[in-house]
């Protein structure tokens, strides 16, 4: 992976990425009945980035510079505290809001590139409401945002950190290593989330041990095909995908996740979801059409 994939490779590589997130949740769901959340994270993370230490013989080719260093801390942080707020969110309020109030960031990426002064057309604009209307009916029961908690803030602000995080990726990877980068960002992750652990968890040993030994098989899923592979794939993909069409594609999490937890978890199938799984595809569809030259999205 030492030249920049094609725009069909980057694409087909995010929606890897978007099904290897989705099915973890069904990991992490199961997961935490046997460690906590900080503890679960920093666990992950640290298996994630140590796998890919092996693969540096083979696909690392640039040693990191001081600023790319800087670069992949930073984009670790912002990695922590998305994940930090919507898991402090999450407890109060229900999986789907969370899903779909985390997803906003779809709508975000290109409110914030308005802001840095990159002109979007309005097809963009048209396929990230598309997408967003797809998640509200794949992820919300009627009547379920009648009442808006402090769980749904927590969660929101969230997703602020998800679109920061796609915005670094995309101008850190042009300038820098993917697959150091993202040993740096998962490390900076993990010990980030062992502070939180400190602070919000009971640190028993035996506990975490037990925990370790009842919830191998998830915690092997979400470090190794979550965190090693999907984050790794995003990095890479992220040299050739532009970071609103990634937004886009990488949403399709949602779907995957349903998938899983019909397949795994024997949820239930509705036809508000499929409505969901319908219109999504559809935004993610017209977000690639090129209709004319003068009227794509500009990257």
């Amino acid at each position: 992976m030492r030249t920049v994939p094609s725009v069909l490779t980057g694409n087909l590589l995010m929606l890897l990425t978007a099904a290897l997130w989705g099915f973890a949740f069904v990991a992490q769901k199961t997961g935490m009945a046997h460690l906590g959340p900080f503890v679960f994270s920093a666990i992950r993370f640290a298996i994630g980035a140590s796998c890919l230490l092996f693969l540096l013989r083979w696909f690392g080719y640039k040693r990191l510079t001081r600023q790319g260093i800087i670069a992949g801390i930073f984009m670790g942080v912002v990695l922590t505290f998305g994940a930090m707020l919507q898991q402090i969110g999450i407890v109060e309020t229900t999986a789907g809001k969370s899903g779909f109030i985390t997803s906003i960031y779809i709508l975000l990426i290109p409110v914030f590139l308005s802001f840095s002064g990159k002109h979007l057309s309005l097809q963009v604009w048209a396929a990230a409401l598309l997408v967003l209307s797809g998640l509200y009916f794949l992820s919300i029961e009627e009547g379920e945002f009648d009442q808006i908690n402090k769980g749904d803030i927590w969660v929101l602000a969230s997703s602020v950190f998800w679109a920061a995080h796609i915005l670094l990726i995309e101008k850190a990877v042009k300038r820098h290593d993917p697959l150091r980068l993202s040993i740096v960002q998962f490390y900076t992750c993990s010990l980030l989330s062992l502070a939180g652990a400190f602070i919000f968890e009971d640190m028993i040993w035996s506990d975490i041990k037990s925990g370790i030994v009842g919830g191998w098989l998830e915690l092997a899923y979400a470090s190794i095909a979550s965190v090693a592979i999907a984050y790794t794939l995003q990095v890479f993909a992220q040299r050739s995908v532009p970071s609103h069409h990634a937004a886009l594609v990488l949403s399709l999490e949602a779907v995957f996740a349903v998938i899983g937890g019909v397949l795994l978890l024997n949820e239930e199938l509705t036809l508000r979801m499929i409505l969901g799984f319908l219109l999504m595809f559809a935004g993610i569809i017209l977000a690639q059409w090129k209709f004319s030259s003068g009227n794509l999205p500009e990257n």
